[in-house]
């Protein structure tokens, strides 16, 4: 979670008068100008009350609105379509006064006003709403502002809210296992967890005569009363590149959502085989990244993808990309062609020898 404190321009609040404070005004002209032409001392007692509650008004609503903070609270990672929490808090720093009648406006476009009743001194208070974006990319908050008509309601003051947050959206992750495991012709060139020589381990089963005591867990076996051997992972085939052709022909409207498809497929992938443990590279028409991985490294490329935009022409992409491991295609089309296709406008292709023609 990330935190963004929206800190108080130093300006004078701007303030409104409500209809309450007009007919409060020409009363008061209207009972001064009456002592004035009577000259009766009650009318001047009244008079004098009702401007020390004008004074008192402004006085007490600016200190009212002093020295509040507000903090929004995000998640470190949010992805298209997921619905995520935002906690926003505000924090009376005031030492002797409280705050009373706070209305925060602009907080998400779902919670438009937030009315905190009151907000004790060197107190906060916290509220949690749940957000949904509809778009990758840099996402920026509405700006927020502080409103009050404390203590009588005659002048609604205001106070800005600088706030420079923004939140980055990652595309829209699918679940791939189905297409990646559950297809013979994607499984046998997708780089997968075998056995073979190498340091990862793999898995253990009971020794066999002639093999290798060098291999035998020795510990596990005294566990086990029985000797276990150590199986390794063959790890030459354990590297993907995702190349993502995001060249688009036309702009259409169809065009565009195809491309939003894709870009979540390319997403889904890194985030599929990041998360199996594999090495990956992600290429695009105008960017690369070399091989890594780790959680850092699949969130670069997922920064990559969640910022990335069509271009009118992509270079040929050829197996050298791959740099000796397996190829993953990522294009807009129509599912026609050599390109195996699924999930609508969008087609990937696994393999690795690929030579792609445009489809």
């Amino acid at each position: 979670m990330t935190f963004e404190s929206l800190k108080i321009r130093r300006t004078r609040s701007p303030r409104t008068m409500s209809g309450e404070a007009v007919v409060f005004l020409a009363l008061l002209a209207s009972i001064t100008l009456a002592g004035f032409n009577s000259g009766n001392n009650l009318l001047y007692l009244i008079a004098g009350i009702m401007l020390g509650a004008v004074v008192v008004s402004l006085i007490a609503g600016r200190v009212n609105l002093s020295r509040i903070a507000v903090k929004r609270r995000t998640p470190a990672q949010v992805f298209l379509g997921r619905s995520f929490v935002v906690n926003l808090e505000i924090h009376n720093n005031k030492r002797f006064f409280g705050s009373f009648g706070i209305d925060l406006t602009g907080t998400t476009e779902e919670y438009a006003h937030l009315f905190f009743l009151s907000v004790e001194r060197r107190g906060k208070r916290v509220h949690e709403s749940r957000v949904s974006l509809d778009r990758r990319g840099l996402h920026r908050f509405p700006r927020m502002e502080l409103n009050s008509k404390f203590p009588f309601g005659l002048f609604h003051l205001r106070r800005k809210l600088a706030d420079r947050q923004e939140i980055l959206v990652y595309p829209r992750v699918y679940d791939l296992s189905k297409h990646i495991e559950g297809s013979s012709r994607i499984h046998d060139e997708v780089p997968r967890h075998s056995k073979g020589p190498g340091s990862g381990l793999y898995g253990v089963r009971e020794y066999r005569h002639g093999e290798d005591a060098a291999n035998i867990s020795w510990k596990l076996s005294a566990k086990m009363d029985r000797l276990i051997v150590r199986e390794t992972e063959r790890e030459e085939k354990r590297r993907i590149c995702v190349v993502f052709d995001n060249s688009l022909i036309d702009n259409s409207d169809a065009t565009a959502e195809a491309f939003e498809r894709a870009v979540s497929t390319a997403a889904s992938l890194v985030w599929y085989f990041c998360k199996k443990g594999y090495s990956v590279k992600l290429v695009t028409c105008d960017n690369a990244l070399r091989y890594g991985e780790g959680v850092e490294h699949m969130h670069r490329m997922l920064t990559v993808l969640a910022l990335i935009q069509p271009v009118s022409e992509c270079p040929v992409i050829d197996e050298g990309l791959f740099e000796g491991g397996v190829g993953a295609l990522v294009r807009c089309g129509d599912g026609t062609g050599s390109v195996r296709p699924f999930n609508g406008d969008f087609a990937m292709v696994i393999s690795e020898r690929v030579r792609p023609e445009r489809t």
